[in-house]
């Protein structure tokens, strides 16, 4: 193709059109003697499609071509099963009027009846919102295993073709699976338009085969960041109850303990101590009617019963008597006890149920 042909494709591709296959068709001109070996054969497909600040332009291309020999190019849109588009051109180029839709699948021949490469149309690669005005971010999604490259540029409308010259291209620093991300060397603004494009070439037989896919779209205002999370609720006040109290026998007690059913309403500890009555409860289980103004010796400990609760719910807790108990009530008759039931909560807080003050028979 002579240099006057190759300008002209260039400014027809810069012309606006609404969807177009195209071709672009780089020939390689042989200078060498008639017995050097021949170029091998570079067959292309590629895919543009988005919007830049222009709108009246459209940027929606396609385009196939063979760098050598001239031939001729097929190219065709498969949807569903069925082609709803084809085209064929003479000069190792050509051009469609229908953009594929995801899942389509573009088929590339050359001649008519050999076929170069097919894609099934994926739609990317794709564009993070992060990748905004005053923000130096490139970031995205592409189909796994190709390479991908990123610019930004100008994008300004002429009298007979479409400009874009580039402003900057972008630092691809991370490549994982599906995602990509980089950065680029200034922050991007209104104004400009952004890119991303993705390409994998494969060796065929008789040459390679190129495909490529490039998505452009206006730089945008940044998404507002996300809110922040709720605050968390409050803990869950702790509290409690005897779902069961009954009565007991020193006889009982001394031979099998006393057991009661406690109910809390979160996990926690449960912890009964049966107190003498006779001198001064432990501080952290009396209240304000029961401060003294004076000292009193602490009250002998006759029993006690603890019990874990995993879970909120009901639990039996059993007193054993203590050695001291054991020998206070071992001869007595009857006896005046107080019983201090105090639940304390996995988060430290602690509550006391109602004091029971009693008198134990024998």
């Amino acid at each position: 193709m002579r240099a006057s042909q190759l300008a002209n494709l260039r400014d027809a591709l810069r012309r606006p059109v609404l969807f177009v296959l195209s071709a672009l068709t780089a020939v390689a001109v042989c200078t060498a003697p008639a017995s050097a070996s021949a170029p091998t054969p570079e067959y292309s497909l590629k895919i543009i499609e988005g919007a830049t600040t222009q709108p009246e332009n459209s940027i929606q291309v396609v385009s196939a071509g063979v760098s050598y020999p001239e031939a001729e190019v097929v190219v065709s849109i498969t949807h569903n099963g069925l082609v709803v588009d084809k085209n064929k051109g003479e000069d190792s180029s050509v051009w469609l009027s229908q953009v594929p839709q995801v899942g389509d699948v573009v088929t590339m021949e050359s001649p008519a009846g050999v076929v170069r490469g097919a894609v099934v149309y994926d739609g990317l690669p794709s564009l993070d919102p992060t990748v905004c005005a005053g923000s130096t971010n490139f970031s995205g999604q592409r189909t796994a295993g190709y390479t991908i490259e990123g610019a930004y540029y100008t994008a300004a409308s002429r009298h007979s073709y479409y400009a874009a010259p580039f402003g900057g291209q972008a630092q691809v620093q991370v490549l994982s699976g599906s995602a990509f991300a980089g950065s680029f060397l200034t922050p991007l603004v209104v104004g400009k338009t952004v890119q991303a494009t993705e390409s994998l070439t494969t060796p065929i037989a008789g040459g390679n085969f190129t495909y490529s896919s490039e998505n452009d779209r206006p730089v945008g205002g940044c998404p507002p960041p996300p809110p922040p999370p709720p605050p968390p609720p409050p803990p869950l006040a702790l509290s409690g109850a005897f779902a069961k109290f009954t009565r007991v026998s020193i006889a009982k007690l001394l031979h099998s303990g006393w057991s009661t059913h406690v109910t809390i309403n979160q996990p926690g500890k449960i912890v009964e101590d049966l107190y003498l009555h006779q001198g001064a409860v432990p501080a952290f289980a009396a209240t304000t009617k029961h401060k003294r103004s004076h000292k009193e010796p602490p009250a002998p400990l006759l029993a006690r019963g603890s019990a874990t609760a995993k879970s909120a719910g009901t639990y039996v807790l059993t007193m054993h008597l203590t050695a001291t108990g054991r020998r206070l009530l071992k001869h007595t008759h009857s006896v005046k006890v107080v019983l201090v039931t105090t639940l304390t909560a996995a988060s430290g807080a602690k509550f006391t149920l109602e004091r029971h003050s009693l008198t134990l028979h024998r």
